[in-house]
């Protein structure tokens, strides 16, 4: 009669509310063993606690849970939006067999009653089930044995507990599968680990609940940098997607760096807040560029539109009035003594001369490499004079415009590159003043010496190799690539990969940027 009362209370799926029946000689834990798992669980909790990021702490908490119960393998589903969503899962039996889990691909359950993790989210009591296989008929749950099948694993005991936070918030389920005597033979759960595991759970849910809050605030955080790099980029078209791209770029050889085991990198691997940290700098490097005038930003050409439509416009002032008969405000000289067909002659040349001037200054205005006859052209045509209608003489060219027109290289002249290059301290500005993290704090140095050579050639500050740290010099090499090979450079066509390989090269060979991290970038074909 005994073992019939016994064989009915050990077929039950124990909650709360339902007498734990003891089996095989399981007692409860001792007074020492108790102190010992409690100081074990304030360990946990502890750990739990300084794990910031959500996927690594959901891996820690079924590893402990497991740790602490003897429980061969655990899984763990987070609720959301009325759903249980599978995150870990983890099986010491499965993965002894070929050092890694099968593949599991986890489907959503839906928070209802009728499976035993749906069951523990609904109620948020906690299940010590003995053998699944063997549930009552009364209980609303059933076990679903297609993880069973497809692994040739037995699931045998079971204890489900809710995770809640301290508003009694429910999180999520933990499910602890199969303990472990010390034979290694499968047993059921001791009634006298629930409380512990509870314990556990609830600052497991504490600890999801703040990592989930520090991951909401950290993806506002990095929208606000996407969105406001984006809006400051999109001021000019030449930048327009530049520090998206110049991000990726950095990502790519981070990632290669990390996956080196031979070579210059083979002792080096970043961790993820250093990858964090590399890619927020990539984002933000060129941030100060919110302070350089857009008419710089957008100079594609030596001289603006406007200043090249007033120039069209004065010289075709020049070309009427060298035609103003003699006596009035005639721009030909000594004409006094030329007879009526010979003046006629002369104003057609010198309208042809002028026409010939104003041709070459369009011409040069678009060119973004002179000769240095160029520039003695420019000059000498900026050297012309004519008289307005009121009489008073003129230049062809304003000093600026020939300052402008006889930049030998691209379109900006010195003082306009100047104006450029302070974008970097303006950066540095910027973000040495957002409050980061600890983890962060090298932001600020990476960002503000993109434009830093290893040769100390560089700028703002002129830093050396010794003083650029691994990350800057990747940021270098990323930032100098996209610029070359950008297609929305309003001053050049884009450059094809492989001349700006050659460039970065070139560089590296004369000690401007890292040689590890060109040849790196280079071989391994990460601007794809």
């Amino acid at each position: 009669m005994d073992a019939q009362v016994e064989t009915a209370d050990t077929q039950k799926s124990v909650g709360h509310d339902v007498p734990y029946a003891t089996v095989n000689g399981l007692e409860s834990l001792s007074e020492a063993e108790l102190r010992k798992q409690v100081e074990k669980l304030n360990q946990i909790g502890i750990a739990l606690s300084s794990e910031i990021n959500l996927e690594r702490l959901l891996e820690v908490i079924v590893h402990e849970a497991r740790t602490f119960t003897g429980a061969d393998a655990g899984s763990l589903y987070i609720l959301d939006c009325g759903t249980l969503y599978f995150h870990v899962t983890q099986n010491d039996t499965l993965r002894g067999r070929s050092h890694s889990l099968p593949d599991f691909k986890p489907y959503p359950l839906p928070l209802s009653e009728e499976s035993i993790a749906g069951y523990v989210g609904c109620t948020a009591q906690i299940l010590n089930i003995e053998n699944v296989y063997n549930l009552p008929k009364t209980v609303p749950y059933h076990f679903n044995p297609d993880f069973d099948l497809r692994n040739d694993y037995v699931t045998r005991s079971m204890l489900v507990v809710p995770m809640r936070d301290q508003g009694e918030e429910i999180l999520g389920v933990l499910q602890l599968i199969n303990a472990m005597d010390k034979a290694g033979a499968v047993v059921p759960f001791r009634k006298s680990v629930e409380d512990l595991v509870m314990s556990l759970a609830s600052q497991a849910a504490v600890a999801i609940r703040n990592a989930k809050l520090i991951s909401d605030i950290k993806a506002v955080f990095e929208s606000l940098i996407r969105y406001s790099i984006s809006a400051i980029d999109a001021r000019s078209p030449h930048t327009a997607g530049h520090s998206k791209r110049v991000a990726n770029h950095c990502q790519a050889i981070a990632r290669a760096i990390n996956n080196e085991t031979a070579g210059p990198f083979r002792d080096i691997s970043f961790t993820t807040e250093q990858m964090e940290e590399l890619i927020y700098a990539a984002w933000l490097h060129d941030i100060g560029k919110i302070g350089v005038p857009e008419r710089i930003l957008d100079k594609g050409h030596k001289l603006s539109d406007e200043t090249m439509a007033t120039i069209a416009t004065r010289f075709e002032l020049i070309k009427a009035v060298s035609a103003v008969p003699v006596g009035k405000h005639s721009s030909v000289e000594n004409r006094n003594k030329l007879s009526g067909d010979t003046i006629e002659k002369q104003v057609e040349i010198e309208r042809k001369e002028i026409e010939k001037d104003f041709v070459f200054v369009k011409k040069v205005n678009r060119s973004q490499s002179l000769s240095g006859q160029d520039v003695t052209t420019v000059r000498a045509i900026g050297s012309k004079t004519y008289k307005d209608l009121e009489g008073n003489v003129r230049p062809f060219l304003t000093d600026q415009e020939i300052e402008s027109l006889s930049v030998r290289k691209g379109s900006l002249t010195e003082k306009e590159y100047m104006k450029v290059q302070t974008h970097v301290e303006h950066t540095y500005n910027i973000v040495k003043n957002v409050p980061f993290t600890k983890s962060l704090k090298n932001v600020p140095l990476f960002a503000g010496s993109h434009h830093e050579f290893l040769d100390g050639t560089g700028y703002p500050r002129g830093l050396k190799s010794d003083e650029l740290p691994l990350q800057s010099r990747i940021l270098a090499v990323a930032d100098i690539f996209d610029a070359l090979t950008a297609l929305d450079r309003p001053y050049r066509s884009a450059m094809p990969v492989s001349k700006a390989c050659k460039i970065l090269k070139a560089h590296a060979k004369a000690g401007r940027l890292d040689q590890d991290v060109v040849n790196l970038f280079i071989d391994k074909e990460l601007y794809k």
